[in-house]
């Protein structure tokens, strides 16, 4: 069968798009025009004629165009930037809310909520350098939080332990990480009162504790976990959180009075415990002059 000759459709083709864009010419020349509720609508204040479109008269850019089939209002570099301002508004609105609510829920009580860095009074060196520590911890928040790398902060009473940790959970909650600020007192307080309970029980509240981004744990070692040699009830409950957290590589910050061989050897904390605090925690000693009298003597005298 002999091949039939190949038809060049190419000089049609072209005489089609020719006529498409003709079309579509004398389309726009019938219809780029200023309607007139674009005329009812302009400002005179605002707002003048040139060639056929309407423009700003602050920065001189049109605010009409014709697009596809019909003039159509546009935005100038004036309200682009107005829009945009308004939508940045709304979203520190939107971020300053979410701070709020991150705030309420990291249970950080009202003496520390504006604790701050920039704030601190530093004058002692040993304060100094741990102060230095804790807010780099803060400028690598997303390493430490992904390698679950935590604090154990210690030390005399009174030398601004708390102080610290809260300066950190504000940082860290002004970066939108989720915080709970508590303590195993506290923590065990929660866990009885969920007994029963039909709003919250034991394994969500462990749960929360287990998934919040950091978990700040104070004044550790101020409770009792042994008696007459004897585990208490609340041994098991420490080692499953800090076990809960250490599986979920996830950071915890302690704030103690003990030094963690202190914490086994008179506090009667279990060894595997301890252990995993450890590994999981950079271990910083804060010794120096008692930030706490420091405070008060600086305040002002109202009586």
């Amino acid at each position: 069968m002999a091949e039939q000759p190949r038809i060049d459709r190419s000089d049609e083709r072209n005489m089609n798009m020719n006529n498409i864009k003709d079309q579509l010419e004398t389309y726009k020349n019938d219809n780029d025009i200023l309607t007139p509720e674009m005329l009812e609508s302009m400002d005179p204040a605002q707002e003048y004629i040139k060639d056929n479109d309407i423009y700003c008269k602050t920065c001189h850019e049109q605010r009409t165009l014709f697009a596809i089939s019909r003039k159509v209002r546009t935005r100038c570099r004036c309200q682009r930037e107005k829009l945009e301002a308004h939508r940045e508004l709304e979203l520190r609105a939107e971020r300053m809310r979410h701070v709020e609510k991150l705030r309420t829920q990291s249970l950080l009580g009202q003496r520390y909520k504006s604790a701050t860095f920039d704030k601190t009074d530093i004058a002692d060196p040993d304060f100094e350098k741990i102060h230095a520590r804790c807010s780099k911890y803060c400028d690598v928040a997303k390493q430490v939080l992904d390698q679950g790398i935590g604090i154990y902060l210690y030390g005399p009473k009174g030398t601004g332990k708390t102080h610290l940790t809260a300066c950190i959970a504000n940082e860290l909650m002004a970066k939108y990480y989720s915080v709970i600020y508590t303590n195993f007192t506290e923590i065990s307080k929660q866990i009885r009162s969920s007994f029963g309970s039909r709003t919250e029980s034991e394994a969500d509240f462990l749960s929360k504790l287990a998934n919040v981004d950091f978990l700040f744990i104070d004044d550790f070692g101020t409770e009792m976990v042994a008696k007459d040699g004897e585990d208490l009830w609340l041994q098991e409950k420490i080692f499953e959180v800090v076990n809960k957290r250490y599986n979920a590589s996830k950071p915890i910050i302690f704030t103690s009075n003990y030094s963690l061989v202190e914490m086994i050897k008179t506090r009667g904390l279990a060894e595997k415990t301890v252990d995993r605090i450890s590994e999981m925690c950079e271990t910083m000693k804060l010794e120096g002059k008692s930030y706490r009298m420091k405070a008060k003597s600086q305040r002002e005298r109202l009586f």
